[in-house]
């Protein structure tokens, strides 16, 4: 639950609107525009790594990462910094894993349902 109060220091508006009388039609905070910027070059740098060098792919690229940075900036507030989402985010990622039991295989008859495992 989010509690919403009077502070004066949370009802700071960082939003980026454009130039005075030239305001542009959306609005975007200002951490949006570096995130983006970091996710539009390693989008291309992997297109170039690849070999996937086009105007479409570029495209592409722009969309995927105003998709992505969209994503990411709901995360992003106040009380979660764009670091700590990302060092949140990498811990998901690289935590140990337990092992994978083996499955059990089933078999229909008409009888019913048989279960086996797998010897090996």
């Amino acid at each position: 639950m989010r509690m919403h109060t009077d502070d004066e220091v949370y009802a700071v508006d960082d939003y980026f609107l454009g130039p005075p009388r030239q305001t542009l039609p959306w609005r975007v905070r200002y951490r949006a525009y570096g995130i983006g910027i970091l996710i539009y070059a390693v989008i291309l740098l992997l297109e170039i790594w690849t070999g996937l060098i086009s105007p479409w792919n570029a495209v592409y690229g722009l969309l995927i990462t105003i998709w992505s940075t969209m994503k990411i900036m709901d995360r992003v507030d106040h009380e979660h910094t764009a670091r700590a989402v990302a060092v949140t985010f990498w811990h998901e990622v690289s935590a140990p894993r337990t092992a994978k039991h083996e499955a059990k295989h089933t078999r229909l008859t008409l009888r019913g349902l048989r279960r086996r495992t797998r010897t090996s």
